[in-house]
């Protein structure tokens, strides 16, 4: 496991991704402006960080538990060189307001598989019994 990941500002005002205690697996990510999201709708918050993550690794993109929005899911893979952009949903009734400098998401770094994709019938997919149904129910037998 990386010990390491790089990170740049690429924006003078953009605040440095932090954790509040060494051992957290999330790092916070701050928005760069102050906006104002309606509400049940969603917005693209600015980050103003960019990262180098390390091959075979990715950032997983999750919510602040503590914060009343949600974020769209989202991965950063190590080929991705650009700004983290965070799209916060306002799930809520009243105007969300995020502030410049506000932890709006927390990124965790997970290793990734990634096996060669190989093409086959359904019928070589589906040839095992299973108990489970293609809805991920119990099939009654």
């Amino acid at each position: 496991m990386t010990s390491t990941i790089r990170f740049a500002l690429i924006n003078p005002h953009a605040t440095p991704p932090t954790r509040k205690h060494p051992a957290d697996a999330g790092m916070d990510i701050h928005a760069l402006a102050g906006l104002e999201i309606p509400p049940f709708s969603c917005a693209i918050v600015h980050t103003g960080v960019t990262f180098e993550i390390p091959e075979g690794y990715m950032l997983q993109v999750w919510p602040k538990s503590r914060n009343d929005h949600l974020v769209g899911a989202g991965i950063l893979d190590s080929g991705y060189q650009g700004e983290v952009l965070i799209k916060v949903v306002n799930y809520s009734s009243k105007t969300q307001v995020i502030t410049p400098g506000m932890a709006v998401a927390q990124l965790v770094m997970v290793p990734v598989a990634t096996p060669v994709l190989e093409a086959v019938s359904p019928e070589e997919i589906h040839r095992q019994k299973s108990t489970r149904g293609a809805t991920g129910g119990i099939v009654n037998q």
